[in-house]
């Protein structure tokens, strides 16, 4: 962590090109290959003094105008060409106290999504996001 913007990516079955993590005990394969934060939940910890910039808490997608606390396991989103399925919440680990002693406590109950890949595809900054109907 940080995760940097990249121009495009390939998001596989196993997580997004070209991203590693370090314990895949507890971070990453198939069930976990995406990690999603959003842009509000940034600004809201920003009104409670914690700066940080999109990336540093390690989501591989940072969406914007997606409220991902309505979101639930098993949801289904179309991100650029590809598309995948909330599997749990994600669980703010100690390493996220680097940038800020109290923000796991902080983010308990709104730290992102982890998801699986059901469709692969190609992704760039800037593509929609859009919420699947279920079939």
């Amino acid at each position: 962590m940080p995760k940097l913007p990249v121009a495009e990516a390939k998001v596989t079955y196993d997580g997004v090109a070209g991203d590693w993590q370090l314990d895949r005990r507890r971070h990453g394969g198939a069930n976990r290959a995406v990690c999603l934060y959003s842009e509000e939940l940034y600004a809201s910890l920003r009104e409670q003094g914690v700066e940080l910039a999109n990336g540093q808490l390690g989501e591989n997608f940072t969406t914007r105008g997606v409220n991902l606390l309505e979101l639930n396991v098993g949801d289904r989103l179309r991100v650029g060409g590809g598309t995948i399925e909330i599997t749990e919440p994600r669980e703010p680990c100690a390493s996220l106290r680097r940038w800020h002693p109290k923000l796991q406590e902080l983010i308990v109950g709104r730290s992102g999504w982890l998801a699986k890949v059901v469709r692969e595809g190609m992704v760039r900054p800037g593509d929609a996001i859009e919420v699947l109907e279920e079939e």
